[in-house]
């Protein structure tokens, strides 16, 4: 695990040493770098397999590829086998260097042996060529400026503003995006010019020009024909092989436990390798709280357990945060993330997440929403569903609130996006339907929300639409996740949160092999009727206590209607939010802002989260923009 970074199309000596000082959490262990004319590029390592031989850039025999390495290459102990038995010398143990001989052997095909999570960059001297790769799923981010022949890449933005190339200055076109959707979706950021390299796609820099390509993508097609005991006999036998893998490490590998059925299979087939565990969870001190539940799994599964909670002095550290994560998640689940990793990583440098099941097996509540609505367009007139919209505007938002899954205040806001929701279905599209359903902030709000110079750039350009008509309704539902929800917010939140206390997150359900196989499968291996996750379930069944397998999702859920009367968060709204500070940044009508502001006294839910996420993305503005050190 590192960070890596480099340049290509110029020469500057002082680069290097600046960008690597600004991943140096990411990897305290070590630093290496090459130059080559004009080519230059470099890592900050954090030793986890090779301790002591897996220096980089490493070279192939003849030193005409290098490459730089941040991730997990989880079954280069077969590809090292498969390479050796054609002829090739290695000099270390490390997984990294399996990638210069596979790239030898199988060129860029070589992508498609990979089980890991990655981002790395090859040159190839001979050729005065660089090749840049991400992982799949997107596990491990990279950034890159293109301009005028000049190249510029990193596992941090933060690297590449180290470049005078590069300026300081918001990507306005994204703002709106981020406040729909809560992150950027790639390949944008809210830094203008610099992008990210997507999930499943590589990149080849040759005399001056960049070409990217995608390489892999989810398998959509006719479903696969397989009985239930087949079925589950097959998912037990992958996923322990997955976590099998993810567990290879030279130094000793911890586990997120939340006690719902994700993670709680991860740790369960942990001990199949391992009797001597240990577990981390995270709370709240509220209702929602799921550590009870999470300490009960864990004694009964023999693990040493530690639990962690979030307090209100910890939202002094958002600011901390944000300079972190550089692309803003605007949700103050930041905090809880930040302070599981920073807890976990005081004793290990390796944890194990459940991240990615429900992206594979249907596991969230807008998945059923989508479903139970398209069922009902279906087989009654579309007159139906806006009458169903009508009903739900009458409807006291207490009796919603009976219905509705999260654990908290649903509210007039919350009643108005319902009915809002079914009145516009039947005119929208999947992509849509998933968008709007996923939405913080609908168009009307933000175009309410917008100043008159800033209301121009309201639209939807950001919207992914589906790829592909082929498969079932609810496999191109799961698909459209994989072009940014699952890259651009979970494992963001999570990958940027981690290393910035040097602490490598692992996640077997994202292994290509089990999200591949999930997307073969029939929707009834994923949901029936009332019951998600079914094949995971089913495991559990096998694996868990029947209290643990019969438990609905609870969203993991920040409650900020525990924390927002706190002086530390009320002080954050003050210093971001002020009028006089909201009409200089010039994006929105202060009026606006400030009668939100006032709407938090409700204790709506939505209320509470939209006030963040402009919070949010004025601390980024502030740290980025402004170059506030706020911390």
């Amino acid at each position: 695990m590192c960070g890596i970074f480099g340049f290509a199309g110029f020469e500057k000596p002082d680069l290097l040493s600046r960008m690597a000082a600004t991943v140096h959490h990411r990897g305290p262990d070590g630093e290496g770098h090459f130059s080559e004319g004009r080519f230059s590029m470099g890592m900050r390592r954090l030793s986890i397999i090779d301790l002591e031989g897996g220096s980089q850039p490493i070279w192939n025999e003849d030193e005409t590829l290098a490459v730089c390495f941040n991730g997990e290459i989880y079954n280069f102990v077969e590809l090292r086998e498969e390479l050796q038995a054609a002829g090739h010398r290695f000099r270390t143990r490390s997984d990294t260097e399996v990638l210069v001989h596979a790239f030898e052997e199988w060129g860029e095909q070589s992508l498609e042996r990979l089980n890991g999570m990655f981002a790395f960059a090859l040159w190839d001297r001979r050729e005065k060529r660089l090749f840049l790769a991400r992982d799949r799923a997107g596990q491990k981010p990279l950034y890159y400026w293109d301009r005028n022949g000049r190249l510029l890449f990193a596992s941090e933005v933060k690297a590449l503003l180290e470049s005078d190339e590069v300026e300081r200055r918001p990507n306005r076109e994204a703002i709106d995006g981020y406040l729909a959707l809560r992150y950027v979706p790639q390949p944008e950021t809210l830094f203008d010019g610099v992008r990210v390299l997507p999930a499943g796609h590589c990149a080849t820099w040759q005399r001056g020009e960049l070409r990217v390509r995608r390489y892999w993508d989810v398998p959509l097609g006719a479903p696969e024909k397989i009985s239930d005991a087949d079925a589950l006999d097959a998912f037990e036998e992958l996923f322990l092989d997955s976590v099998r893998l993810t567990l290879r490490s030279d130094v000793p590998v911890a586990a997120y436990l939340s006690g719902g059925i994700d993670s709680s299979l991860v740790v369960a087939a942990m001990t199949r390798f391992n009797d001597r565990i240990r577990t981390f969870s995270i709370g709240f001190r509220s209702e929602i709280d799921e550590t009870a539940e999470a300490a009960t799994l864990a004694r009964t599964l023999g693990t040493e357990h530690t639990e962690i909670h979030v307090e209100p002095e910890h939202f002094d550290e958002l600011p901390r945060v944000i300079w972190h994560m550089e692309r803003p998640v605007g949700d103050a689940l930041l905090l809880a993330y930040w302070q599981l990793a920073r807890e976990t990583s005081k004793d290990f440098k390796v944890v194990l997440s459940g991240e990615g099941a429900d992206e594979s097996y249907a596991g969230y509540s807008f998945h059923k929403i989508i479903r139970w609505t398209e069922r009902l367009r279906r087989a009654a007139p579309d007159a139906l569903l806006r009458l169903g919209g009508a009903t739900v505007d009458a409807l006291p938002a207490r009796l919603l609130d009976k219905l509705f899954v999260y654990p908290a205040f649903l509210g007039d806001r919350g009643k108005a996006k319902t009915a809002e929701y079914l009145r516009r279905y039947p005119d929208r599209d999947l992509a849509q339907s998933y968008a709007a359903l996923k939405a913080l902030w609908d168009s009307d709000e933000r175009r309410a929300l917008y100043s008159d110079d800033f209301r121009g750039h309201l639209g939807e350009e950001w919207l992914k639409h589906s790829r592909s008509s082929e498969g079932t309704f609810l496999a191109r539902l799961l698909a459209l996740q994989y072009d940014d929800w699952l890259q651009d917010n979970l494992l963001l939140r999570q990958d940027k949160n981690t290393m910035a206390h040097s602490l490598e997150l692992r996640c077997p359900f994202l292994d290509h092999r089990l999200i591949e196989q999930a997307f073969r499968w029939p929707d009834r291996t994923k949901v029936r009727g009332l019951r998600d996750k079914w094949v995971e379930r089913e495991l559990g069944r096998r694996w868990l206590p029947p209290e643990n397998v019969g438990r609905s999702k609870v969203p993991f859920y920040l409650p900020l209607e525990v924390f927002w009367q706190r002086p530390q968060l009320r002080e954050l709204v003050r210093m971001t939010l002020d009028p006089e500070q909201v009409r200089r940044r010039g994006y929105f009508d202060p009026r606006y802002v400030s009668w939100l502001v006032e709407q938090m006294q409700s204790g709506e839910f939505l209320y509470l989260k939209q006030v963040l996420s402009l919070v949010i993305l004025e601390l980024w503005h502030l740290v980025f923009i402004d170059k506030q050190r706020l911390w």
